[in-house]
């Protein structure tokens, strides 16, 4: 499908400075929104740092952003797919990141929303107007000109994948190697490791997947992990796994259910424990790790486990069983930290709490600003994805 977002940038750029509803951020949840808001008659815009819609799932070659080339979702098209747009049947059952963008794209041509997004329109402050509206301050690229818009009810939709969180290990800065935030990885050859010794730090599912990748492309690859972690399949019983997940299971006692599920993964895959994963807490008690493919490699010895980092010796890492190895390379796949710095201090402060979290209603709605403040999509299901959350955050919303 053709890129058009630059020409309709352009076409947005005689309209109106004032709505009564601006989006900020043109993923999957500010799309959800904008297409909400303009369902209702409601006098809206939305405002994109990029030239393209699809936020994550849009995979950005040169920018610290966006999905791995290799990346393929791990919930399943029936659970991450817009409640009005299901995915053709022709489509995998775990569609690639390219499927996923296409599919991002149709669905703002079939809803009409390119219209009414604002491309390379980068928020650099937000600022409440008297508590009766907000003002919105953006830089345009390319040109780098400021404008101001302004509304009166705003929803924020950046996103909590946004800021790198880098580990801080006693002596990393003594390591003479390449230390690199899975924000910034596209994949082994992309980013010039083939062949190397790489440490990755974390289990999540961007930990594992990247993993895998460097050993597909011949690396020396350990993987460091402090809690240990289940590794949940793809399928159970040939189907998605994330569609056991219902109203039947949920109505089962959590200590129950978690028992149930974790017999269930052991049946198939082996104790965790057999394969130096070794959990600290139950399935149930963390955000999963959905692979296909981690336990095969550790059965093979491709990857390696290793415990918690203990320290950097120049290019030598101890970990906490006291074991070493050099390495050429790190791969930090630490998470990210909420960044809402284009929010002026009064507000942020109000919403932001000093452990960098949010102070939200439902993840969404802060009793300081009521409906005139919104966020969506700043949260993490334990099932399912987070598309079908944010439809129903905005509906909760009421805007």
């Amino acid at each position: 499908m053709e890129d058009v977002s630059r020409n309709i940038s352009i076409q947005n750029s005689d309209q109106s400075q004032n709505f009564e509803v601006i989006v900020v951020g043109a993923g999957i949840s500010g799309l959800v929104a904008l297409k909400y808001c303009k369902e209702a008659g409601i006098d809206c815009t939305l405002l994109e740092a990029s030239d393209k819609v699809g936020g994550l799932w849009t995979y950005r070659k040169d920018e610290d952003y966006g999905a791995m080339r290799f990346t393929h979702i791990n919930v399943s098209k029936y659970n991450y797919c817009f409640s009005d747009y299901p995915f053709d049947d022709s489509q995998p059952e775990y569609p690639s990141h390219h499927v996923l963008s296409e599919y991002i794209k149709d669905y703002c041509v079939t809803f009409d929303l390119i219209d009414h997004i604002h491309f390379l329109y980068r928020v650099s402050m937000i600022e409440d107007i008297r508590g009766e509206g907000w003002k919105i301050t953006v830089s345009s690229s390319p040109q780098q000109t400021e404008k101001v818009f302004t509304c009166i009810k705003l929803i924020l939709a950046t996103g909590h994948h946004v800021t790198p969180k880098i580990a801080s290990f006693p002596g990393l800065d003594s390591f003479p190697g390449r230390v690199i935030h899975s924000s910034g990885y596209k994949d082994a050859r992309e980013n010039g490791l083939e062949g190397s010794s790489v440490l990755v730090v974390g289990i999540g599912n961007s930990a594992v997947d990247a993993a895998v990748d460097l050993a597909n492309h011949e690396c020396n690859v350990h993987l460091s992990t402090r809690s240990g972690a289940w590794i949940i399949p793809n399928y159970i019983m040939g189907y998605p796994t994330d569609l056991y997940a219902s109203r039947f299971t949920l109505t089962m006692p959590w200590k129950l259910l978690n028992f149930v599920f974790e017999s269930i993964v052991t049946f198939i895959l082996g104790s965790p424990f057999k394969w130096g994963l070794n959990p600290k807490m139950g399935i149930l008690q963390t955000q999963p790790t959905v692979s296909a493919t981690l336990v095969h490699y550790l059965q093979r010895k491709w990857i390696k486990l290793r415990p918690n980092v203990d320290r950097f010796d120049n290019s030598r890492v101890t970990f906490a069983d006291g074991s070493q190895e050099d390495f050429e390379a790190v791969l930090m796949c630490t998470g990210y930290a909420i960044q809402l710095d284009f929010l002026e201090e009064s507000v942020r402060c109000k919403v932001v709490d000093r452990d960098n979290k949010l102070r939200l209603y439902r993840h969404m709605i802060s009793p300081e600003f009521g409906d005139r403040l919104a966020f969506l999509g700043f949260l993490q299901p334990s099932s399912g994805g987070i598309l079908m959350c944010s439809e129903v955050q905005v509906a909760f919303s009421a805007f």
